[in-house]
């Protein structure tokens, strides 16, 4: 079995202390990196920090508001003035919002493209210049099976994702001469985050989940984990020819759609 080993790396995680964020950050943590937990919740971010921190990773905990392109700027300065240096980015915060188009106000689509993508191209931006510096690196940003295969009430957000993996392809392009990797993950339903949310509203918990696990071949949803697994691998040197690409993790959820 060959070990994934970040141990040369320092992770800023954006999203942090959410469910897949958190778990991708305790990944990072386990392989030997460096990891900067950033989150507009700064309590959350403190929680993984702090656990990372107890189970013997170095980690820090930054506040960060991605709609304000100086807190993002700041919070890439504090992991410079931390370590020294960054060798990559897992832009892993999100918003979802459902609601059909016509009832969906503008604030609420700005909120969505705010977090979900223009996040996205604020944090990608910041980041670029201490990867140039460190001569190669890794931008890895979560999209989702909802960019090919939308769900109702959700085209925003659909949206959003697919505009993730344009931004991706895009940005792999203009930093591959720099030996900068840019990658998206398209997660399925994934247990944890936006579908717990979902089905804290639901009128049968129970047969979401049910309807949820059906929706993929591998007859379940993903773990936090199972995401966190191919972003850690994504960042290694074991995916040293992967950029420019949206990695399905989805358990087959597109082969069935």
């Amino acid at each position: 079995m060959i070990a994934i080993d970040l141990t040369d790396d320092v992770v800023l995680v954006m999203g942090g202390g959410g469910s897949i964020g958190s778990a991708i950050a305790r990944a990072a943590g386990r392989a030997g990196a460096r990891v900067a937990v950033a989150d507009f919740q700064f309590d959350a971010a403190q929680a993984v920090a702090g656990e990372l921190v107890a189970l013997g990773s170095a980690a820090i905990a930054l506040q960060v508001d991605l709609t304000d392109s100086e807190s993002v700027r700041h919070c890439v300065d504090r992991v410079l003035g931390e370590w020294g240096r960054l060798t990559a980015l897992v832009n892993a915060a999100g918003f979802w919002s459902s609601a059909p188009s016509e009832q969906m106000t503008d604030e609420m689509w700005h909120a969505m493209m705010e977090v979900n993508l223009t996040g996205v191209f604020r944090a990608s931006r910041a980041v670029v210049p201490a990867l140039k510096t460190a001569g190669s690196g890794s931008i890895v940003s979560l999209s989702s099976v909802a960019a090919f295969a939308a769900s109702a009430d959700s085209a925003p957000y659909s949206a959003t994702k697919a505009g993730v993996i344009g931004y991706t392809m895009g940005l792999s392009g203009e930093l591959a001469p720099h030996g900068i990797r840019v990658n998206a993950i398209c997660p399925g339903w994934v247990d944890g985050g936006f579908t717990h949310q979902v089905m804290a509203t639901a009128v049968d918990p129970a047969a979401l989940r049910a309807s949820a696990d059906a929706q993929h071949l591998l007859g379940r949803m993903a773990t936090p984990d199972d995401i966190a697994n191919a972003a850690v691998w994504l960042i290694s040197d074991l995916a040293s020819f992967v950029t420019g690409t949206a990695l399905l993790v989805d358990g087959g959820y597109t082969a069935r759609h």
